[in-house]
């Protein structure tokens, strides 16, 4: 899905308001142009006080000028390196033969130029860790509150009936994902099915949530399958930004031993036949939910019986991927399914987990929903 390459330092910087960047800026300014001040002490008052002020302001712009490359735009480093090169040559050969007579004198302002150069930029640079501080605190309560309710929305499942074997689990990678695993019983069937929202993060939750909200209201009423996905994704279309879209694949259990299903612009759902050696996949190319305002999904169905395994995933599992940059793939989560095909649910997510986890690093939500027919 759609990713950002952005990491949390380069997001941190992205995000800094300019009042908080500007009051950081100002006291890298001052705590780097007492250096000016150091040098006149060095070469002992060579420079006339116009070239010592210009050398002070000088030290502190390019302490400023590697800030903004480093936080904000690496692209300005040659220019800063240029600039550094050549404007301290051309003060330096502005300099003058010391008058050692007049040197006590000078160091001494040299000494309260540093001091209060160096006064100034402590503060500064108090204010703003202050400023940050509070700022990140409330921001980590906030976050830990959309975590809680993140984890209430997508929690763990881990269900044995009389009918079925279920065991799901999603990892978001950032505090909050953008994916979904969902349950939802009545009377006639059972609806087991998965989202993953374009992204991740807040804005992915969100969206998330919008969706499951939308689906269990139509499941409540009892809707029939291609219309849930229909009239959730016109729903869904309206409340989100345009850039933004989720796929999905539902499965709907039925008495009669057939099982309902759809895909969304989603992976295919995979299928093991108790008495067969070959996946096989449940697929319906269609476009993601709230990809356009206006889309008719359809349903296909299949029969279901005991022992029959069905898996759903996102592609967060399938594209992970190692140091050569290779998908982890699709095909290794089927063996690993089907060489412990008979083992608990649970056992058997942990072992894809393992080889997801030795694999390659996860740099994306990684949702997996098991069920076997009983």
């Amino acid at each position: 899905m759609i990713q950002t390459n952005l990491s949390p330092k380069s997001k941190f910087w992205k995000h800094l308001p300019f009042s908080r960047y500007l009051i950081f800026i100002s006291a890298i300014f001052f705590l780097f142009s007492g250096i000016g001040f150091i040098i006149d002490l060095k070469v002992q008052g060579a420079y006339s006080e116009r070239l010592l002020l210009i050398n002070v302001f000088y030290s502190g712009l390019v302490a400023v000028f590697y800030l903004y490359s480093f936080t904000k735009n690496l692209k300005f480093l040659p220019f800063t390196i240029i600039f550094q090169i050549v404007a301290g040559i051309n003060i330096w050969k502005e300099a003058d033969q010391p008058l050692l007579a007049e040197f006590p004198e000078r160091a001494y302002w040299d000494a309260m130029g540093i001091l209060v150069t160096l006064v100034l930029g402590y503060i500064l640079l108090i204010i703003f860790i202050n400023k940050e501080g509070i700022r990140n605190l409330r921001i980590q309560a906030e976050m830990n509150l959309a975590q809680e309710l993140h984890s209430n929305l997508v929690p763990k499942i881990e269900i044995v009936n009389d009918r079925f074997e279920l065991y799901g689990v999603s990892n978001p990678t950032d505090e909050v994902g953008g994916d979904l695993i969902d349950i939802f019983e009545n009377e006639t069937t059972y609806t087991c099915y998965i989202a993953d929202v374009s992204g991740h993060g807040v804005a992915a939750g969100s969206l998330m949530g919008m969706f499951k909200s939308t689906i269990r209201v139509l499941l409540n009423k009892d809707e029939p399958l291609k219309s849930i996905l229909t009239d959730s994704s016109k729903t869904i279309y309206n409340l989100k930004k345009k850039n933004m879209f989720l796929t999905c694949a539902f499965l709907n259990f039925k008495p009669n031993h057939t099982v309902e299903y759809s895909t969304a612009g989603h992976l295919p759902i995979l299928k093991l036949a108790n008495d067969s050696n070959n996946f096989e996949d449940l697929l319906i190319k269609q476009i993601p939910i709230a990809a356009i305002k206006d889309f008719n999904f359809t349903t296909s169905s299949t029969e279901y019986n005991k022992n029959d395994l069905f898996i759903l995933l996102t592609d967060g599992i399938t594209e992970t991927s190692n140091k050569k940059n290779e998908f982890f793939g699709i095909e290794k989560v089927k063996q690993t399914i089907f060489n412990n095909r008979n083992d608990k649910l649970s056992n058997i997510y942990e072992k894809i987990n393992s080889e997801l986890t030795s694999y390659g690093a996860q740099n994306d939500d990684q949702t997996i929903l098991l069920i076997r027919c009983l």
